[in-house]
């Protein structure tokens, strides 16, 4: 049997840091959100090919589609963190990252109503810059 480890980001277009200073997060609540619906995509193809995979997921997202996180749970995926609202970690202080870890696992438990234990940074923004996150993970 061949295992694989698989993980998708919810997260929404205009969330990325390419968009950061084009599109303001104020503003964000009135775009397209693709998230829910791309998301509903990607688990039919994993449940037609029968792979479970970590969904790591913004806060934001789970605050305003809680019924696509517990889809993601129903069909025996896990719910991780990817923060609340894509913001890089080197661009946070000691206490906004525990706070924006806090918020965002609070949303996804209780969206989900599952522990969640697992976090991935967004932009791979826990380098060198940020020797203190490890601590506060």
């Amino acid at each position: 049997m061949v295992r694989n480890a698989l993980s998708v980001d919810v997260e929404d277009w205009f969330q990325v840091g390419a968009f950061e200073s084009v599109i303001d997060r104020r503003d964000w609540d009135p775009l397209d959100q693709r998230a829910e619906r791309n998301t509903d995509a990607v688990l039919q193809l994993f449940s037609d090919a029968g792979v479970k995979a970590t969904f790591f997921t913004l806060g934001w997202v789970a605050e305003r589609h809680p019924q696509l996180i517990q889809r993601i749970v129903a069909q025996g995926h896990e719910i991780a963190s990817h923060g609340w609202d894509h913001k890089r970690v080197f661009l946070m202080q000691p206490q906004e990252f525990a706070d924006d870890l806090s918020r965002a696992r609070k949303q996804l438990e209780d969206a989900g109503g599952e522990r969640v234990s697992g976090y991935r940074a967004p932009s791979f923004s826990i380098d060198k810059r940020t020797p203190w996150a490890h601590e506060e993970l």
